[in-house]
């Protein structure tokens, strides 16, 4: 079995390729990069699932803050990401829009991931 931070790093990881991918998927197809955000939960869940099978002691303090981790990635390097490829651009973006943005994203990512060790 992985380790908790094996989980979270490839969850981390997983986040980022999984941007750049919807990413190039939205300029090529000319759909709104908004729509990957189902992926987002989608892999949330899944590695908040992974986590909370890893650390039975505490299942779900485990799948939360993998997601607290993989919503703060989410929001930092795969919205970077996405940017540089060319979608999920913002006009008018500061950094107190950014932080709250930030901290709604690693929210609703620590819910998510916990509906995932709840499942686990």
């Amino acid at each position: 079995m992985s380790s908790w931070t094996e989980i979270t790093t490839s969850g981390a990881l997983a986040v980022v390729v999984f941007d750049a991918i919807a990413a190039f998927a939205s300029r090529k197809m000319e759909v709104p990069y908004g729509w990957a955000t189902v992926g987002s939960w989608i892999l949330y869940a899944g590695f908040g699932y992974l986590a909370a099978r890893a650390f039975p002691a505490a299942p779900i303090q485990a799948a939360v803050l993998t997601g607290v981790v993989l919503g703060l990635t989410d929001a930092t390097a795969g919205w970077a990401t996405s940017w540089v490829i060319g979608a999920g651009r913002v006009a008018g973006l500061t950094l107190a829009k950014w932080l709250l943005t930030a901290l709604s994203v690693a929210g609703i990512a620590a819910g998510v991931a916990a509906l995932g060790g709840v499942a686990a």
